[in-house]
């Protein structure tokens, strides 16, 4: 089987040649390029892809590829500018933004009749990720300008742009396209998860008015795009954990959207991902309602609370498929780590029964500490425990 082949018969329940192995290595090859630290057998890699290849893997991406879904303004006035400085003398590529050389700020600016919001990002070097340094929603008083942000902005899908990306993957994987996210993490995008819990408490009614706008608007993406003949999966960018996303929260503000965005996906014959990382095991059995058809990067213990063996079952969704299981707590183990990486995974995938509908993936992303050779032997440990037949 090719690499698209074997996940696509995961997703779709079917049993594949062996287990895919797909793991997430954006953040870790980006931060080594930028670094000057790619181990020597993958010096001359451009791009995760390159990385995957020679690793053997199966390519399932979201990010880089993200950028073919993209934000339209339509009325208001928007600027967008990169600012401050880096050492880091090439193109610094995040899981949010693309520096340009030697600059580590991204900010924005849209100004509304309600007045002007502001945000940005700084890109840090000790991470060599970035973060939200300044939100667009800092207090209550903004809501109208917020509002008109949201009724502002559209969605478009530049299918094109999607194609170059699917044509760049081939037969090696699947790149999933982005349809946004579900309103709560539109609302953590515009004011953080404290204020935007703060607000959804305080201002309920709204609250939902602002989710209902983000919805249709992402809804109505979903349909130029969900007949494109070269997307097979769909992947909506957020970050599943009960920390932030509570049972109640999830009911009233991604439930509704995941519901329908799914049915729209299904009446294809596609397949519906959310990204998640952290604790999930409260969120599964929702999830499974609104069927989802799978969470990307489910995290076992202890840095996350789902055995992966009884995902499944928590989901209570026939369809739903199990991904991740390489988290950094294994990732990144130093001595007797491919005597240790073996047993996991081999323990790992005997927990998952017949290995229908599971991933070995990353759960989130791969940490910048992980060795190169601990990659290969989840590879080498993949290719022996996932066999079928």
């Amino acid at each position: 089987m090719t690499g698209k082949q074997r996940l696509l018969a995961a997703f779709h329940g079917e049993l594949p040649d062996m287990v895919p192995f797909a793991p997430n290595i954006c953040y870790w090859f980006y931060n080594r390029l930028a670094r000057g630290t790619l181990p020597e057998e993958i010096a001359g890699a451009e791009h995760p892809f390159d990385v995957l290849r020679v690793l053997g893997a199966d390519i399932l991406a979201r990010w880089d590829t993200q950028y073919a879904t993209r934000e339209v303004y339509r009325s208001g006035e928007f600027h967008d500018e990169f600012a401050g400085e880096s050492r880091f003398d090439r193109t610094m590529t995040t899981a949010f933004n693309i520096y340009p050389p030697r600059r580590n700020v991204r900010r924005r600016r849209f100004a509304t009749p309600y007045g002007t919001l502001t945000h940005s990002w700084r890109l840090t070097e000790e991470s060599g990720a970035d973060f939200e340094e300044e939100f667009w929603w800092k207090n209550w008083g903004q809501y109208d300008a917020v509002r008109f942000l949201l009724e502002a902005r559209d969605y478009a899908f530049d299918r094109a742009e999607f194609e170059r990306w699917a044509d760049r993957a081939g037969d090696d994987g699947i790149v999933m396209a982005s349809v946004t996210q579900s309103p709560l993490k539109t609302f953590h995008w515009l004011a953080g998860a404290e204020n935007a819990s703060l607000f959804i408490a305080d201002y309920p009614e709204e609250m939902k008015a602002l989710a209902r706008i983000h919805e249709k608007k992402a809804l109505a993406l979903l349909e130029t795009m969900v007949d494109t003949p070269s997307v097979d999966v769909f992947v909506s960018l957020d970050n599943l954990d009960s920390a932030f996303y509570s049972p109640s929260l999830y009911r009233d503000f991604c439930d509704s959207f995941y519901a329908r965005a799914a049915e729209i996906i299904h009446s294809r014959g596609k397949i519906f991902v959310v990204h998640a990382c952290g604790y999930n095991r409260l969120l599964l059995p929702l999830v499974g309602r609104s069927r989802v058809d799978c969470l990307e990067g489910i995290t076992p213990p202890p840095m996350g609370n789902v055995e992966l063996g009884e995902a499944r079952r928590l989901a209570g969704y026939d369809n739903f498929t199990v991904n991740g299981g390489m988290d950094a707590s294994r990732m990144e183990t130093g001595e007797g780590a491919e005597a240790a990486l073996h047993a996991y995974t081999r323990a790992l995938f005997e927990s998952m029964g017949d290995k229908r509908r599971f991933i070995y993936a990353s759960s989130c992303a791969t940490s910048a500490a992980t060795p190169w050779d601990n990659l290969k032997y989840c590879r080498e440990a993949a290719w022996r425990y996932g066999r079928v037949g």
